[in-house]
């Protein structure tokens, strides 16, 4: 940070990124210059044959070639790992290594042109035999290196970075020059117009990378668009920063930790009464647990596991797979391939409609597994996808006496697109509140299933489908999990007019979805569930950019060079104390206020901090929807129980909308999203409420506020 400029344009590297790349390169080259000189010295040439000549003065020339390289590299690698990630000052010498090492590469290409010609030539008649094995195994090395190097520059290559070192150039010849107010106004108008040409050099660029990446899907009107949108999204969120992926990467390692120090200097001076922290949240007097030990609220936290399961279905073959591999072999009796059925499923009267399922019908007969949790019947199902058309299916819960929605998450390359169109957008309701705004992707998806739930007259067939079980009393639930709740707690909204006893259950909801009064009218009628750290329900444009801001915050505190900062992350062993920042931070209290307060100054303005003259986007918030049941974990200490001292407990408390504002770094805040770890995690808060209600010894209040002792956990 900032990205190297070399050749005149902006590369998505950064002067401190040539550690790795340097010392790869150092040790490939050294290997061959060891090989070359030892087939020097170890072996005779008779250079009164000519292509054993030409075999021997190639080999001095190339060891030549390689002795400079290393020469280069090892400069290279010095300078690279000088500084820490923002002083970029003390490596300003990087660009003479980097010509000089390219120089000296075009050299080596030339040099092995050469051998390659010669390798075709004499390689069959020539009468050295070893000595000629060994040249060819050189040359064929040297040249995979040579295409390895190439792939590097071009994934490094900035489309855009011509553009942006001419506005740079630019923007400091007008602070130079810059004197009188009449040239201030031109000058600025200048400058605006060099900008909009970077941004649009820019979303031109993440507009190929996204066609490049999603090339499969087609190209309809409606991807078109979405790539359109999702460009300008990636472009005004990267392209202000003057960042590079590693720095980006050195900069979660580095909030991880500070993010990690924060939560033990709040422990220690007991602000606000927090006795601790589960999983990234503060556990204080006014927490609250669910009362599991009350039969209502226990029978509704069933509910919420029951219809968890609903939500797993409608992924289908691959996350039955991946929950059930052992039992995979139990789904071959469900398939109906039509190499040996007559019509396949949905042929019979008794059948559901399924669309779009492939040959063997695995994705229902999966559902079909998954649902065996009761009395279900599956009505209709549809597996059809396209950026903002998401699968859903139709079941009658006669356990529950409930008609069920559940949608699909993401699960497609179309899935992501769906997900990644993240701009606000007025919900369409009848009559118009411009202040509800929503996720644009789900937004779509959740108008998409409300037509074909109405053009297709599904929800009223399933309410007519046995009248003699009541269904037609039944009520209306949707449920879904990651774009899947999104989309159903933006349907259940728009389709609680008709259905005013509407219920909606979302299981790890986007965080960029709702703005906050959609969100408080919906507490009445959708719950959402998060486990943990999961990352999603604290993502959204929102949250990204404090994200941005505090990565940023991170990175200008930290002295350690980036390579060093990575690698201790990785390499535990050997990397000595934690940076000289981090540790003066953990030492002083005061240390963390400042933090805080340069953190919260930094998340808002609109001011890049190390360049007033970029512009940071600021969107408006969006929140998860409804009411929140987190899942913390609670990891007792060994004399608490010695038999279990390595197993986490998990509790559910209600969590306020604001508690997800921040995206906190952890190992598993991935794994928390995974739709058979919510499930799982469900069922251990049932059974840590069972075990602590039939224990004899045990005499705590899940209604009340927990102690000290009993929420203590490792940060």
């Amino acid at each position: 940070m900032p990205g190297l400029v070399v050749f005149r344009r902006r590369w998505s590297v950064g002067s401190d990124d040539l550690v790795v790349p340097g010392a790869f390169l150092l040790t490939i080259h050294l290997i061959c210059l060891i090989t070359v000189i030892a087939s020097l010295c170890t072996f005779e040439y008779d250079t009164s044959i000519f292509d054993v000549k030409l075999l021997f003065y190639h080999q001095i020339g190339y060891a030549i070639i390689l002795g400079a390289s290393l020469a280069i590299e090892i400069g290279i690698c010095i300078i690279s790992m000088r500084g820490s990630i923002l002083d970029s000052e003390v490596r300003a010498p990087i660009n003479l290594w980097i010509y000089l090492k390219t120089a000296v590469m075009l050299f080596d290409i030339s040099w092995l042109i050469l051998g390659s010609i010669w390798l075709s030539k004499y390689y069959l008649d020539s009468p050295v035999t070893t000595p000629k094995q060994i040249f060819f195994a050189i040359v064929i090395s040297s040249w995979a290196l040579v295409f390895i190097t190439g792939i590097t520059v071009w994934c490094t290559f900035d489309t855009a970075g011509r553009s942006w070192v001419k506005m740079k150039k630019y923007q400091r010849s007008m602070r130079e020059t810059e004197s009188r107010f009449n040239y201030k106004r031109s000058n600025s108008m200048n400058r605006n117009w060099r900008q909009r040409k970077v941004i649009r050099a820019y979303q031109d660029s993440w507009d190929q990378r996204c066609r490049l990446l999603f090339c499969c899907m087609g190209s309809s009107e409606q991807t078109r668009n979405s790539f359109t949108d999702i460009a300008r999204l990636l472009s005004d969120f990267f392209r202000e920063l003057d960042v590079v992926p590693s720095d980006v990467v050195a900069g979660l390692v580095l909030l991880r930790k500070f993010q990690r120090l924060e939560r033990e200097a709040i422990v220690r001076q007991r602000k606000n009464g927090t006795y601790e922290f589960l999983s990234g949240v503060p556990i204080t007097e006014r927490t609250q647990f669910l009362a599991l030990n009350d039969a209502k609220n226990y029978d509704f936290f069933q509910t919420v596991i029951h219809y968890m399961y609903f939500a797993q279905g409608a992924y289908g073959w691959p996350m039955y797979f991946i929950i059930n591999r052992a039992k995979i072999c139990q789904l071959v009796p469900e398939l109906k391939c039509f190499g040996c059925c007559t019509g396949g499923a949905g042929a019979a009267a008794t059948e559901p409609e399924v669309i779009q399922d492939n040959c063997c019908y695995c994705n229902y007969a999966a559902l079909k597994k998954t649902l065996q949790v009761g009395d279900i019947e599956i009505v209709y199902v549809t597996y059809h996808v396209d950026v903002g058309e998401t699968p859903f299916f139709v079941a009658i819960d006669y356990t529950q006496k409930k008609i069920v929605v559940s949608i699909r998450g993401t699960l497609s390359m179309k899935d992501i697109l769906t997900d990644l169109n993240a701009e606000a957008e007025v919900l369409p309701l009848n009559p118009p509140r411009d202040d509800w705004l929503g996720h644009k992707g789900m937004v779509q998806a959740a108008v998409y299933i409300k037509n074909k739930l109405q053009e297709e007259n599904i929800i009223e067939k399933a309410l007519n489908k046995n009248p003699e079980r009541n269904t037609n009393s039944f009520g209306l639930v949707i449920v879904g999990h990651s774009l899947g709740a999104g989309a159903a707690s933006i349907l259940a909204i728009l389709m609680k007019p008709d259905y005013p006893s509407v219920q909606c259950f979302g299981y790890a909801p986007p965080g960029g979805l709702l703005s906050m009064p959609a969100v408080e009218y919906s507490k009445s009628f959708i719950t959402s569930v998060v486990l943990g750290k999961d990352v999603v329900p604290r993502i959204g444009l929102y949250q990204m950019e404090a994200l941005r801001a505090d990565l940023i915050n991170a990175i200008q505190r930290s002295i350690d060079p980036k390579w060093k900062t990575i690698s201790c992350s990785i390499i535990c062993c050997g990397c000595g104390p934690e940076p000289k920042s981090v540790l003066e931070m953990s030492g002083k209290d005061t240390h963390i206020n400042k933090y805080q307060e340069e953190r919260g100054t930094a998340r808002s303005t609109s001011t890049h901090p190390t360049d007033s003259s970029i512009a940071l986007t600021l969107h408006q918030p969006l929140y998860p929807p409804g009411r929140i049941i987190h899942v913390v974990r609670h990891h007792p200490k060994a004399d608490e129980n010695v038999l279990k001292s390595r197993e986490p407990v998990y509790q559910a408390i209600w969590a306020d909308t604001t508690d997800f504002d921040e995206v906190l770094i952890s190992p598993v805040m991935l794994q928390d999203h995974m739709p058979d770890k919510i499930l799982a995690a469900l069922k251990k808060v049932i059974a840590e409420a069972t075990d602590d209600t039939s224990s004899a010894s045990s005499n705590v209040n899940l209604t009340a506020p927990r102690p000290p002792h009993f929420v203590t956990q490792h940060v």
